[in-house]
């Protein structure tokens, strides 16, 4: 294209040369003289180089802006358009723990869901992907659909002469609400459409498990609820309820460092003042599952797991200057922190945490756990092992000194009768190789102990 173009060129100057060369003998060769004075023109000026410009003169102020924005809003701006250009999240995933917390976290609310029996509780709607969207009412993501649970029977028949049909109101009314719960537990199931994948299957019985298996990832979950409540240690309340099981001061010197900042090398600090440093109330509420916040100026302590919320100013002694003590009674004397959990809660539900899974182990001692039991057990076995070869161990939860033999040597003995019968299945099937006839006869010895 180029060279076409500069042929056009110079084939058109070709002509203008040649026009230019014709001589016109009608016109005249030479300029007449005249008698005015010649004046002479100034020689063009040489043409000086222009200097470059910046860019950013170039560029309207406006762009200029935008090229001249921070990286960091740029990218995070990326970001957020990029999330927004995300596909939604698939409605059936019965798999997803963090999914199924997401709706049993819509059932939060008393206003919109009351208590329910267990066989309709938050947890069976949840486990079938319902969500709860208004006042005892729960819909469905995935078909739509929507279902009001009503436990309040109707009112009995009256008969002319202004008598119930039935007699004892109580046992009516109690018959009356078995037949409502039987007839929601189907419809946890029939309430979805028929295409709907819900109604195939639910979530596991495991999927309320707290992952509390790994040592390392519990002690880290104990010591970020710890430090939560370390923020508001003026106002934990003072009179609180722990299992008996729990021997708090042992449990504190034992967690104090995890729970409580590396001492610089200079510092000649002894464990007893370490101990001091431990927040025994805070510790109380970290072992139970607890953590807390603060929303809108008011103390919270909450759990991540079943989503109850306990307003601790309720808890807490507030002062009385009319008062002979100088301090107000609190609203609630005692804080029970097990009982304070719903009922569902695999901090205090060792059926929930355990998903109805029975252990393989042969052991007296294998049994369900709820959550709370498998951090103690998880800090048992921390103590353990740092004091295997000091041989003098703090009892955190059950007596580890005569019992822990008398347990040891019952399970040894176990270990031995388990072996002699192994034994025994052993020689039953040894085999014994003969060759063949002719040759020397070459038994296999038996393997056999």
């Amino acid at each position: 294209m180029a060279f076409a173009l500069n042929k056009t060129k110079r084939k058109l100057n070709q002509i203008l040369d040649s026009i230019s060369n014709i001589s016109d003998t009608s016109l005249p060769l030479k300029r007449p003289k005249t008698d005015a004075p010649s004046i002479a023109l100034p020689e063009p000026a040489a043409k000086k180089s222009c200097p470059l410009r910046p860019f950013s003169s170039y560029v309207p102020s406006t762009l200029q802006e935008i090229f001249e924005e921070d990286e960091e809003k740029r990218r995070a701006s990326f970001v957020e358009e990029r999330e927004k250009a995300k596909k939604p999240k698939p409605n059936f995933t019965p798999w997803d723990r963090g999914d199924f917390l997401e709706r049993l976290k819509t059932f939060r609310h008393p206003y919109l869901w009351m208590t329910k029996p267990d066989l309709v509780n938050e947890v069976q709607w949840a486990n079938r992907g319902w969500r709860c969207v208004g006042k005892d009412r729960v819909a469905c993501a995935g078909c739509g659909k929507e279902v009001v649970m009503s436990l309040e029977p109707d009112e009995p028949a009256v008969r002319e002469d202004g008598e119930d049909v039935v007699s004892d109101d109580g046992d009516w009314r109690q018959s009356a609400q078995e037949q409502l719960v039987e007839k929601y537990v189907g419809m946890i199931v029939t309430g979805h459409e028929e295409g709907c994948l819900w109604r195939r299957r639910g979530c596991d019985a495991t999927i309320q498990r707290l992952p509390l298996v790994h040592p390392s990832t519990t002690l880290e979950g104990l010591r970020l609820r710890y430090q939560s409540f370390m923020n508001l240690k003026a106002d934990l309340p003072t009179s609180l309820r722990t299992p008996d099981k729990i021997d708090i001061k042992a449990l504190a010197q034992l967690l104090s460092p995890t729970l409580l900042p590396t001492p610089s090398p200079k510092s000649s600090e002894d464990s007893n003042t370490l101990v001091s440093e431990i927040n025994e109330r805070a510790l109380k509420f970290a072992l139970i599952g607890w953590q807390a916040e603060s929303e809108r100026g008011l103390e919270l302590a909450t759990c991540n797991a079943c989503f109850r919320r306990l307003g601790l100013w309720l808890f807490v002694p507030r002062p009385d200057p009319g008062s002979p003590s100088g301090e107000k009674e609190a609203v609630v004397n005692r804080l029970d922190l097990v009982q304070e959990h719903r009922s569902y809660c695999p901090w205090i539900n060792a059926s929930a945490q355990s998903g109805g899974t029975k252990s393989s182990v042969i052991d007296d001692e294998a049994k369900e756990l709820a959550g709370w039991e498998m951090v103690l057990r998880v800090v048992e076995n921390l103590q353990y092992t740092q004091n295997m070869e000091n041989n003098s161990l703090i009892t955190l939860g059950r007596p580890m000194s005569a019992s822990t033999d008398l347990d040891r040597a019952a399970k040894d003995a176990k270990d031995q009768e388990r072996f002699a019968k192994f034994k025994k299945l052993k020689k039953a099937f040894t085999i014994k190789k003969v060759k063949r006839a002719g040759k020397e006869n070459v038994v296999r010895p038996s393997t056999a102990v």
